[in-house]
């Protein structure tokens, strides 16, 4: 993969994180005022982190759309996806699933990048 389409899907993954964040609570304040309309900004609201995890799923899946990528390139991202899962259950939180999440992700990223030490 090229240097430049590594910066633009940065570029881009990072504008869509920005819009799903910011849209939402401009169209907040906007909405603020009408009372009747209070339950469809609440689940808007409540949509940013389900929203976010989205991304950054979509964006870890990214190295997955070659047809020859390793399984050990998709280990991480099951076991992050396996961290939210459980994070959410037992922590009872989007925020921390997202960060069980990204913890298990990490870890797996680390260990599986460490060479094996032979006794």
């Amino acid at each position: 993969m090229s240097s430049t389409l590594v910066l633009w899907v940065i570029v881009v993954c990072g504008a869509g994180t920005f819009l799903i964040r910011w849209l939402p609570m401009i169209w907040h304040t906007r909405g603020a005022g009408r009372a009747a309309q209070a339950g469809v900004w609440r689940r808007a609201l409540d949509a940013i982190g389900p929203s976010a995890i989205v991304a950054l799923l979509t964006v870890s899946l990214w190295g997955l759309v070659d047809i020859q990528a390793l399984v050990s390139s998709a280990a991480p991202v099951l076991l992050g996806l396996l961290g939210v899962v459980l994070g959410h259950r037992y922590l009872h939180g989007i925020a921390w699933a997202t960060l069980a999440g990204v913890l298990a992700y990490g870890i797996s990223v680390w260990l599986l990048a460490t060479p094996a030490v032979s006794p």
